[in-house]
């Protein structure tokens, strides 16, 4: 009866509230419009994006410690950390090639691959023999840390996983959805992100409170392998691009655009923002355990992912300058911390 009582005040003039109730019922209905063969792909490459996201950022409250147990300093965690950047810049190019000729489902096994095996590879580092070797270079004195070096090797290869999965899953749902729907379930779709960004740290915070580092990394690589199982099922309406000369245009292309103002403006400002969330999530374990706060860190990585879902609604499509005043503060709250930690006398001071 409510229902019916605000379709009747917002319908427009000459629309019956029928035609609305029947609209509305048909947007919630858009998966029974697919074939059983499309929504059976469709829920296999949610779930499997629902396992990669989780295993992936239920490290994100675990890791920094992780790193500090093996003999890291704050600057070690941070370029350990860093590292996930090098594995995806390298191969992400490689790999978006890779989707368009050789197909999405074999680029989206990579990135399993990866969130799979990253996290036993980080546990086989701590029994691995604790090396740290002094040597002078131009009349300075260094020491290098053989597990640090491993454990930036290990991150490196974890981040292959990003530069794997989500290109390969954001074109496998393109080709998967119907024309006439694509939108709309391209919107559903990467709803799989925020639900796993939220669902992971939690987990994984749960699970080295309740059983350590063992359990949590184990549980973490297990949601890989039962990703990789799940993408193995998919079938894949592959339809490889093996033109070379449009490959050289399109590199042309893409080059020629990269330093225009409506690509730079934006990435400028996803810079920022991930400079901001770099540094935050990086040391939020460790302010936590610093501070003597009784708390699963992982839920602060939950709220955020929160927020994220609850901003979409909310705000919905704005305008570009919006979106930077928005992403303003997160830098300066980055930048203060960081001042914080060199000048207030409370900030804790292990990790600065």
């Amino acid at each position: 009866m409510e229902n019916l009582r605000w379709l009747s005040r917002h319908r427009k003039p000459g629309e019956c509230i029928e035609s609305t109730t029947t609209r509305e019922l048909a947007n919630l209905t858009i998966f029974s419009t697919f074939s059983p063969a499309v929504r059976a792909n469709l829920a296999v490459l949610f779930a499997a994006g629902l396992c990669f996201w989780a295993g992936l950022a239920g490290l994100l409250p675990t890791l920094p410690l992780f790193i500090e147990t093996l003999g890291g300093s704050g600057q070690q965690i941070g370029i350990v950390m860093a590292s996930f950047a090098i594995g995806l810049l390298a191969a992400r190019p490689t790999l978006s090639r890779l989707a368009d000729t050789r197909g999405r489902k074999i680029v989206m096994i990579v990135g399993l691959i990866a969130i799979a095996l990253a996290p036993f590879g980080y546990l086989l580092v701590q029994w691995l023999p604790h090396l740290v070797v002094p040597f002078i270079l131009m009349g300075h004195s260094f020491t290098v840390d053989f597990s640090i070096l491993a454990l930036i090797a290990i991150r490196a290869f974890h981040g292959i996983s990003i530069a794997a999965f989500v290109v390969a899953y954001s074109a496998l749902v393109i080709d998967l959805a119907p024309p006439a729907n694509r939108g709309e379930l391209i919107g559903y779709m990467t709803l799989v992100n925020p639900i796993g960004l939220a669902l992971g740290p939690a987990l994984g915070g749960f699970l080295y409170e309740a059983s350590g580092f063992l359990v949590a990394f184990l549980v973490m690589g297990i949601l890989g392998l039962v990703g990789l199982l799940l993408v193995l099922r998919l079938e894949e309406p592959y339809r490889p691009n093996n033109g070379e000369t449009s490959q050289i245009g399109g590199t042309a292309v893409f080059w020629s655009q990269l330093w225009t103002g409506r690509v730079r403006i934006p990435a400028v400002i996803l810079l920022m923002v991930g400079l901001a969330f770099g540094t935050l999530s990086t040391f939020v374990p460790l302010y936590v355990r610093e501070a003597g706060l009784t708390l699963n860190v992982g839920l602060i990585y939950t709220a955020s992912a929160v927020a994220s879902f609850i901003s979409r609604i909310v705000v919905g499509a704005p305008p570009i300058a919006m979106v930077a005043v928005a992403s303003l503060p997160l830098a300066w709250l980055s930048t203060a911390w960081r001042w914080g930690c060199s000048g207030w006398p409370t900030a804790p001071r292990s990790f600065c």
